[in-house]
């Protein structure tokens, strides 16, 4: 069980971490009072006592001396800023013959780790394959996933067998993707590397598959990875097909020895892009339902 202390001291009174805990771990029971910590059995480690308090009066067993940072306020974006970020950033399937330093792949990773997670779980593991050979099985072992999953559907006898097991619309996106999908791993057999574009690495997002909020954690994680990668200079994109092959295939995740019960839920690929983009096009306006 964590231990959470209020130092009366230096104590500030001013009630912001009974207001910032999301679990009412720490009560200001009076007005002007010193928080009470109680039910710290619920604690899920989110540190929002820590980071809130202006005068450090907390002590959190799970955050020792040296592990809260101060924010940075001259190193803050402006609004202006993060959205050019956004709006610029592209999925960029071409790159340059060069491997990407660990280092750079460090400072993504750093970026993805500090996504929220359901719970604060921050379950969320990555895998980053560099191995010319291994990311050739993984391109192979995609192609014949998705060769195995959509091989029912093109058959009536195999569509009506899977609608025990999928409802209408599931069945219906994936008849859809079919023709393309055996087309691509045809390419794939070919010698064109169209699952991974001959990226110098791959970068996969892979928990625990608990049925709850793992592909919702991986996918914030892989969104902020993104965003630092574009930061960093390298190009990237979703490997959807990989992700694909993986949600009802296991081969890939056993084939990296991934740890057992463990779903890949997100994958990237990155390396040094060859083209630079100087604009960017409009999308779609948002839609909004104002209530």
């Amino acid at each position: 069980m964590v231990e959470i202390t209020v130092d009366e001291s230096v104590c500030k009174r001013d009630g912001l971490c009974a207001m910032a805990c999301v679990r009412g771990i720490l009560e200001q029971k009076e007005r002007g009072g010193v928080p009470e910590v109680v039910r710290r059995e619920t604690c899920i480690d989110c540190g929002h006592c820590v980071a809130i308090c202006p005068s450090g009066a907390i002590s959190h067993s799970s955050f020792p001396e040296g592990s809260v940072g101060s924010v940075n306020a001259a190193s803050m974006p402006t609004y202006e800023q993060v959205l050019e970020l956004i709006r610029s950033r592209r999925s960029k399937r071409a790159f340059r013959d060069a491997p990407v330093e660990r280092e750079v792949i460090e400072q993504m990773l750093e970026a993805a780790r500090f996504a929220p997670s359901g719970h604060n779980a921050q379950g969320t593991m990555f895998a980053v394959i560099q191995d010319r050979d291994r990311l050739h099985e993984i391109g192979s072992l995609t192609g014949e996933s998705l060769r195995k999953l959509v091989k029912p559907f093109r058959s009536p006898v195999g569509r009506a067998f899977m609608r025990l097991m999928l409802d209408a619309r599931q069945i219906e996106t994936i008849a859809g993707y079919a023709p393309e999908l055996v087309y691509l791993s045809d390419l794939y057999d070919e010698g064109m590397d169209v699952f991974l574009r001959n990226a110098p690495a791959l970068v996969l997002f892979h928990a625990e598959d608990n049925g709850g909020m793992a592909v919702i954690d991986a996918s914030l994680a892989l969104q902020n990875a993104t965003l630092a990668a574009e930061a960093l200079g390298l190009g990237c994109f979703y490997t959807g097909f990989v992700v694909m092959a993986c949600m009802r295939d296991q081969r890939i995740a056993e084939f990296l020895s991934l740890p057992a019960g463990h779903k890949i839920f997100g994958a990237l690929a990155i390396g040094y892009p060859r083209l630079s983009y100087k604009k960017w096009p409009e999308r779609k306006p948002a839609r909004v339902t104002w209530l």
